[in-house]
């Protein structure tokens, strides 16, 4: 990339797809970078996320990193000739309109923004959706969703997201384009199960365990054992993502989530592995989905039934494992992702 070629900006390491979208980007000709403040995963994970470039280092100074941002965004605003947030801003989220925002509004650059879901879900709406959410109403935290949206909304115009976020966000936006988590088939292999198996491994691996309904999981393991089902379960958590990769190859289900209502990053990996991928997609979202969407419905009320018709039919697994990559390489297969961005880019530009 020479130094007269501005480039498209993918700021921020959400589930590592920023750095999926910039390197499918630049295969199709495209300059695209991605860029974080510093290199620190969320909660207590480290899964080695990957990303182009690193602002400053996790331990430097307040000052240091201010300064750091400072520059950063008088930088891009004569180097990036459109910007794609991933659930973060260079800058406070609540204060993008003060500063951040202005200074790309006048150099009149283009702003998308993507939802990584607890960044930008009102807890009230969401509870009123689903009476399975995993958190409660808040009225500190809704008030900070609220400035978030309204500090958007003063210089971004478009939002990118699925199906439940653009529920939240379509007050704010003049327009919001449908976005699908992309995964890159070259670094997932395909192993669907197989038609003849008894012994059938479950695996579940929590980013946060409350969120995902572990305990409600866990339980029905339990209740399928003391029932005298046979299955293996296996619960894993702390892995970098080239763990998980390689955890998947050796399932034949995967158990996502029971409680947010919408599909993630992690469920488009496991059925791009070929296997059976068990999450609570929203009834009123089913219909917001591609029709084939062939994930595995289930809530903390269902999961017992579930788990039981998958244990008991290796045929069910092994069709649902094909359909499952079937989907993946026509919706979320990276380059098809940056095809439909391109597009996207093209009609904000």
């Amino acid at each position: 990339m020479n130094k007269q070629e501005k480039y498209i900006l993918q700021y921020g390491s959400l589930a590592g797809w920023p750095y999926k979208i910039a390197k499918g980007l630049r295969k199709k000709g495209v300059a695209s970078k991605n860029i974080i403040l510093h290199d620190r995963d969320v909660h207590d994970l480290n899964r080695k996320l990957p990303y182009d470039e690193a602002l400053c280092d996790v331990n430097s100074g307040k000052f240091h990193k201010f300064k750091t941002i400072v520059d950063f965004i008088e930088k891009a605003t004569t180097e990036c000739s459109l910007i794609h947030y991933h659930s973060s801003n260079i800058f406070y989220r609540e204060l993008h309109w003060l500063y951040e925002g202005r200074k790309f509004t006048r150099a009149e650059i283009p702003m998308l923004l993507s939802f990584g879901g607890g960044d930008a879900r009102p807890l009230k709406i969401a509870n009123n959706k689903n009476r399975f959410f995993y958190k409660e109403p808040n009225i500190v935290k809704d008030f900070i969703i609220s400035a978030r949206y309204f500090s958007w909304s003063k210089n971004i115009k478009y939002a990118a997201t699925d199906p439940e976020m653009t529920d939240y966000a379509m007050p704010y936006f003049e327009k919001i384009f449908p976005f699908r988590q992309p995964v890159d088939l070259t670094e997932i292999t395909c192993n669907v199960p197989a038609k003849e198996n008894d012994y059938p491994i479950f695996l579940h691996i929590p980013t946060e365990p409350k969120v995902k309904g572990t305990e409600e999981i866990v339980a029905a393991v339990k209740q399928l054992k003391e029932d005298g089902f046979h299955f293996e379960f296996r619960l894993k958590r702390q892995l970098t993502q080239q763990e998980v990769y390689n955890e998947i190859q050796h399932c034949d289900v995967y158990i996502d989530e029971l409680k947010c209502g919408s599909h993630g990053v992690t469920a488009v990996e496991t059925m791009a592995s070929g296997k059976p991928t068990i999450t609570y997609i929203r009834e009123d979202l089913v219909d917001k989905f591609p029709k084939e969407l062939p994930i595995v419905n289930a809530n903390p009320e269902t999961i017992y039934d579930v788990m039981r018709g998958l244990i008991m039919s290796h045929s069910m697994r092994h069709e649902i494992g094909l359909a499952s990559r079937s989907y993946v390489e026509k919706y979320h297969d990276l380059l098809v992702v940056c095809d439909d961005l391109i597009g996207i880019y093209n009609e904000i530009s």
